[in-house]
């Protein structure tokens, strides 16, 4: 893989128009839908029924299975429905809908945790409900149990923020940067972890400069600046270009002694330990060409898009396309009445000009997409793997082309000239390749 000229070779315009807006508390929503999927792993089971009358930080959902995170109410007031819903990345589940009061009165039950060992450290980070905020939703208490298995030397706080528009972690940095500086001394008394690493990209100068200032003292804390390439925020990518580290395919980040942690996760952390408040709000940036006035607004989790829209002044214009998140690895809501969900970062809004897609032709064998993607990947490959009607040859194809190494970026589609969705495509193929092997490994594991 020619890692590091293909990381350096995709720049994006930054649209960072919000950067300098301070983060801006909105007034609580007539109500809220909660999602019991707003986690990586399987839904949240409810625990409360139609009727009940709820508070700010109350357990609503308990976490069930493997790698799945609790749900608290974001506003007090009375739930309203448990109904069926569906997210924008077609998975079903059921979501909370809770009908506010307006008195966003706090659970008598919210205090902060008793912690005095890595068992109760791990266990309060995982009753906070706090997920991989940078869009991966992966749960905090998860990543951190890696230290069970080994031990974590170094963390590296990613503050990168690459995709366009998005600015909430950049506030996070700026206007809470001792609520970092308390998250990293929680990792250094209950991971013992020696070194951290924050990655920034240097398009943020004043979430650098406060950086620097409060971690001056601080000798196990490295700030560094990167590069404005995308996707800097990648695993692999932020790895190789802070760290000077490659994790190779199948490989655990923890087996280099390392764990990622995104900054506003590490800020939430240490929010919870100072006041048992559970992770039920967070920063948002709204933007977008459609929007009048672009801003970050602090919601309650399961605020609903149109809500958000009209804290930022309403549209200019008719939407044509509104995105979860950045609009490179952001997912296309469906409806403007969905709710933001835990790993929501930002809600893009375009206009119908700058929403047009164009139509795909045929692939002209160019190369680009090989040449820019980060780990040296190859597109077309999976594109034509996706074409074979067997489907073990299928699987074998896409393994050989390491499929499963893809972040899907965005990167590929975005340089191709014939326009192929090229991204999608990936997506396709992994989801196959991850369903096929785990088939494989249900056969096997019945002989």
């Amino acid at each position: 893989m020619n890692f590091k000229k293909s990381i350096s070779s995709l720049k994006l315009p930054h649209y960072k128009s919000t950067a300098n807006k301070a983060s801006v508390k909105i007034a609580p929503p007539e109500e809220v839908l909660l999602p019991m999927n707003m986690h990586s792993g399987q839904a949240a089971e409810p625990v409360v029924a139609v009727g009940d009358y709820v508070r700010v930080g109350q357990l609503i959902a308990r976490e069930e299975g493997r790698n799945s995170s609790p749900v608290y109410a974001s506003v007090s007031g009375t739930v309203k429905a448990i109904e069926p819903y569906e997210s924008e990345s077609g998975r079903s589940t059921r979501a909370i809908l809770i009908k506010s009061d307006g008195k966003m009165e706090l659970d008598p039950g919210v205090k902060p945790p008793e912690v005095h060992d890595l068992d109760s450290f791990l266990a309060a980070v995982r009753a906070s409900g706090i997920v991989g905020l940078g869009g991966a939703a992966f749960p905090l208490w998860a990543k951190l149990d890696a230290i069970r298995r080994g031990p974590i030397k170094t963390v590296l706080i990613n503050g990168a923020e690459c995709e366009p528009f998005i600015t909430s972690d950049d506030r996070t940095m700026v206007e809470h940067s001792q609520l970092i500086v308390k998250g990293v001394e929680l990792l250094k008394t209950y991971l013992h972890s020696e070194e951290f690493i924050l990655g920034i990209e240097n398009n943020k100068p004043g979430a650098i400069a406060e950086m620097q200032r409060v971690f001056a003292d601080d000798p196990s804390v490295v700030v560094k600046p990167l590069k404005s390439v995308y996707p800097q925020g990648a695993k692999q990518v932020l790895l190789y270009n802070a760290a000077g580290l490659v994790v190779e395919e199948g490989q655990r980040l923890a087996s280099l002694g390392y764990i990622i942690i995104n900054v506003t996760s590490l800020a939430k952390m240490a929010e919870y330990m100072e006041t048992g408040l559970p992770l039920v709000d967070r920063c948002i940036t709204i933007d977008g060409s459609a929007v009048k006035e672009p801003g970050n607004f602090v919601a309650p989790i399961g605020t609903r898009i149109s809500y958000l829209v009209e804290q930022a002044g309403g549209l200019s214009c008719e939407p044509g396309k509104v995105i979860f998140g950045g609009p490179m690895m952001g997912k296309t809501a469906y409806s403007m009445e969905q709710p933001v969900v835990k790993a929501t970062n930002a809600v893009v809004i375009m206009n119908r000009k700058d929403s047009v897609s164009l139509e795909p032709s045929a692939c002209i064998h160019c190369g680009r997409c090989v040449e820019i993607c980060p780990l040296g990947l190859n597109p077309t490959a999976y594109a034509k793997a996706m074409e074979i009607e067997d489907e073990a040859e299928r699987f074998a194809l896409l393994d050989k082309e390491k499929v499963s190494m893809c972040m899907e970026c965005g990167s590929c589609s975005y340089v191709c000239p014939a326009r192929r969705p090229l991204a999608e495509n990936n997506r396709s193929a992994k989801g196959f390749a991850r369903k096929y092997k785990a088939q494989l490994q249900e056969k096997e594991g019945g002989k």
